[in-house]
């Protein structure tokens, strides 16, 4: 049995040696990091106060780092996000899924100071990660839908850049542009994200007033929100993050353009990125359709576990 304790700034080499040698294994995956070290040394660089303070590590007689868990509180939904269990296995060990059960259930219980009080609890691995799954069962969470991650790269990315967005034209003058300040818009943007993402980790409300990473843009027909595409630019990619076009609007291409002005925004604001990326929920056939239209291709599948022990 592994020990376990609160990290230390010390720790960080050892934490991000470790994600980077399970972030590639589907066996072992979290949805919520990235994969390489750039991408994780950012990630971890953006907890609250610090990640040392959010996070729990295990370790053997030797001292050596075998396991992690980062735990981040949103206020705003009162939620937690569980950023793990990492556990380190060694290869054919013959009681590695009993190491692996027992670490993980110890990093939880010593994660037990930062979840009080919240009792909305996530965590979200690839469908592969079956040890996630049962940790997931032991301590009450639910499966939710699987979603697959596209990607579009390389050649295909280049393309969509140089792409002109447009708008598609049925009516009145349409037109794309990033978030505009007027009320009326904000309104619109947030109750139809409310709408198409309801119990999402990141508010309507919250998108529209701006919360440092998002840039939203926004179709419009004359004074009327047809939809919006929201996204960020990450160390390795841009991801987009929502799409949504009113009911009336949609199968005309609003939601390409809306993907295809957002994508060349991002790299407008923040450079050249390899790659693009964006989460379609199983069964949602019109958005898988549009992305591979667009380019992207399916990467992985990733499921998320809820549990909430206040209802």
């Amino acid at each position: 049995m592994y020990a376990t304790r609160f990290a230390g700034q010390d720790d960080l080499d050892g934490v991000l040696a470790l994600l980077v040698r399970l972030q590639a294994d589907t066996a072992h995956h979290i949805g919520y990091l990235g994969e390489t070290l750039g991408e994780l040394t950012e990630e971890l660089a953006e907890f609250e106060p610090d990640w040392p303070s959010c996070t729990v590590v295990a370790t053997d007689d030797s001292g050596r780092l075998c396991g992690v868990l980062s735990v981040e509180v949103d206020t705003e939904l009162n939620r937690v996000f569980l950023h793990g269990p990492f556990v380190d296995v060694p290869v054919n060990h013959p009681a590695g899924s009993r190491i692996w059960d027992q670490t993980s259930d110890a990093l939880y219980a010593a994660a037990a100071p930062l979840l009080r009080g919240v009792e909305d609890r996530e965590v979200y691995g690839h469908t592969e990660h079956r040890r996630l799954a049962a940790f997931a069962e032991r301590h009450g969470f639910t499966a939710g839908r699987a979603s697959g991650i596209y990607v579009l790269a390389d050649d295909e990315l280049r393309g969509l850049l140089l792409r002109d967005a447009g708008c598609p034209r049925t009516g009145p003058a349409r037109e794309m542009r990033v978030l505009p300040t007027d009320a009326a818009v904000h309104e619109a943007v947030a109750v139809l994200h409310e709408r198409c993402f309801p119990k999402t980790y990141l508010s309507g409300r919250k998108l529209v007033d701006g919360d440092g990473r998002h840039t939203v843009v926004v179709a419009m027909d004359g004074e009327r929100v047809l939809g919006y595409a929201a996204g960020k630019a990450e160390p390795g990619e841009y991801y987009v993050d929502f799409v949504a076009v009113e009911p009336d609007a949609r199968g005309s291409g609003v939601g390409a353009a809306l993907v295809t002005e957002l994508v060349w925004k991002l790299a407008e604001r923040h450079g050249a990125r390899p790659q693009a990326a964006a989460s379609i929920l199983a069964g949602n056939s019109s958005s898988r359709r549009m992305f591979e239209r667009l380019g992207f291709d399916l990467y992985l599948e990733l499921v998320a576990y809820r549990a909430n022990r206040a209802a």
